[in-house]
């Protein structure tokens, strides 16, 4: 795979055009780019392999847990939480808001597994220990500073968790297509997909649910699409990092967004 793969540009369609699909087909798209860019990204012959000694390997797999641990935290609790308080005041929501508490309770037991990992290999398990670098913080901000519960759904459950799972190996990749589950070792990629890769498909379901009931407009339509623009150049550059610290280096065009 040497040649950059475009994905959709959906936010340059007129508003006919994007009033053309039902919510449903409109939040289907999103996630389908999603898993587009991680099939890409993610695919094993767009890296090579770099050798590391063991104590490299080891402090790097610190730093890569830590780093999912915050992200786990920030990223997974504080944007599902301003969405239960902005969906109050429609009792119809009560469902959703229920599913999105289930949400923050699987993120904070996200956190602790990767912090469990993170002691595993010779760091601190304490979330306020962690140093994060600025494209972390950046994603959070992208994550968490809207006021508009659909704009958090596409930055969360509609982007970050479909591609999340990618990261750990899974997703709609083969194990033998992903670098990722290449160079992860055996025994965290087995607990990571029953403590944290096994609660995905629940989080992205409500953010579908989120986005179909409220997509809205064509205006604001191409606002959610400009977002997921966003949020996937800032996942370049955090994801980028979590597979130079497990090992690997790019060797393809990224995906163009």
């Amino acid at each position: 795979m040497t040649v950059a793969i475009q994905l959709p540009k959906y936010q340059e369609l007129s508003d006919k055009e994007l009033m053309e699909w039902s919510p449903e087909e409109f939040t289907e798209r999103m996630m389908k780019k999603s898993e587009m860019f991680a099939e890409n990204f993610f695919h094993k012959e767009n890296w090579e392999r770099v050798s590391l000694d063991e104590e490299t390997r080891r402090v790097n797999l610190v730093e890569f847990c830590a780093r999912l641990a915050w992200r786990e935290f920030y990223n997974g609790v504080h944007p599902p939480s301003k969405q239960i308080v902005m969906l109050e005041k429609n009792t119809e929501d009560l469902g959703i808001r229920i599913r999105l508490a289930q949400q923050i309770i699987d993120e904070v037991q996200h956190q602790r597994t990767w912090g469990k990992w993170c002691k595993y290999y010779g760091g601190s398990p304490r979330l306020q220990d962690y140093e994060v670098s600025s494209e972390v913080i950046r994603q959070f901000q992208l994550t968490n500073e809207y006021d508009d519960v659909a704009e958090i759904a596409v930055n969360l459950q509609l982007t970050g968790e479909v591609i999340l799972p990618y990261l750990f190996g899974y997703g709609t990749l083969t194990p033998e297509e992903s670098m990722t589950y290449i160079l992860l070792p055996d025994e965290l990629l087995a607990d990571i997909e029953k403590s944290v890769v096994a609660d995905e498909p629940r989080h992205i379901a409500v953010g579908r649910d989120i986005m179909i009931k409220y997509c809205g407009s064509a205006e604001k339509r191409r606002r959610i699409l400009e977002l997921q623009n966003i949020r996937l150049e800032n996942t370049i550059k955090i994801m980028g990092r979590d597979l130079e610290l497990l090992g690997a280096k790019r060797i393809s065009p990224l995906p163009i967004i």
